[in-house]
């Protein structure tokens, strides 16, 4: 991104702080900020929910608007009655903790907005999960739910070293991005993709087959990886290349709104 270039606004999601002590509180993890501040934007944090009965989902429509790119961030699982109740697939019965329905709603809300508003899009670990349910594919509530053995994905000892290696399409806009087609990545998932969003592509898998990233060509930027690179610190360019694409829509949209 040029120095003269206005800095883009990038929305990070947030969830919930499960303290009793605190029960309005949310949060975000400083690793997203700093990834996006260093790739040259400045981070905005997005509250899911506000209390006393305000609908944080009218809110969804201006955010999109004002905002240059949303990163939906990692966290707890997806609720079994969020997103009509079809968020996983029939088989899947594996128990699921760290459920926010309230976070699900105003996600799935900010996603379809980013969509029909061609807003780039970030997704993280939950977020990928978030963005492929959106658009109409399902999850499994845990990798061990596969029909075949799974290699380890969740080693929250050590969360910012690699746990496994992940294979990427050569032919994908994240192998581009990335410049590898297979590497090493940290992991602390329990839930994945089960069927992509019909519009989507998996393009990134771990070595017992397990869907590691997902884009959509389409769009200008909407992509999602399974792993966690805000804490890894060795994939800068994948923010870049958010950071960059988020700069571009917020440009033309300035240029848009100056000609009226």
């Amino acid at each position: 991104m040029g120095i003269a270039a206005t800095r883009p606004l990038i929305g990070i999601t947030s969830r919930p702080r499960k303290d009793p002590e605190y029960p309005y509180w949310t949060m975000t993890d400083d690793h997203y900020a700093a990834s996006v501040a260093e790739a040259g934007g400045i981070p905005v944090a997005l509250p899911y929910a506000i209390p006393f009965g305000f609908d944080v989902t009218a809110l969804v429509p201006d955010i999109v608007q004002r905002l240059d790119g949303i990163l939906f961030t990692g966290g707890g699982d997806i609720a079994d009655c969020s997103f009509s109740g079809h968020a996983y697939a029939p088989e899947s019965h594996s128990p699921i903790s760290l459920t926010c329905p309230a976070r699900d709603t105003f996600e799935q809300a900010l996603m379809r907005a980013c969509w029909d508003a061609d807003v780039p899009v970030l997704g993280i670990c939950r977020g990928m999960q978030v963005m492929n349910v959106t658009l109409g594919g399902t999850l499994v509530h845990d990798v061990k739910d596969y029909p075949t053995k799974t290699i380890l994905h969740t080693r929250g000892d050590s969360p910012d070293s690699p746990v496994h290696r992940v294979r990427v399409s050569e032919t994908s806009r994240l192998a581009k991005i990335l410049g590898f087609t297979s590497g090493e990545v940290n992991s602390l998932h329990h839930e994945a993709i089960y069927t992509q969003a019909p519009q989507g592509n998996v393009v990134a898998w771990a070595d017992d087959g397990t869907p590691e990233g997902l884009e959509f060509d389409e769009k200008t930027f909407f992509l999602g990886v399974q792993w966690h690179p805000e804490k890894l610190r060795t994939q800068p360019q994948l923010f870049a290349a958010f950071v960059d694409a988020a700069q571009e829509h917020g440009a033309a949209e300035r240029a848009v709104a100056g000609s009226r």
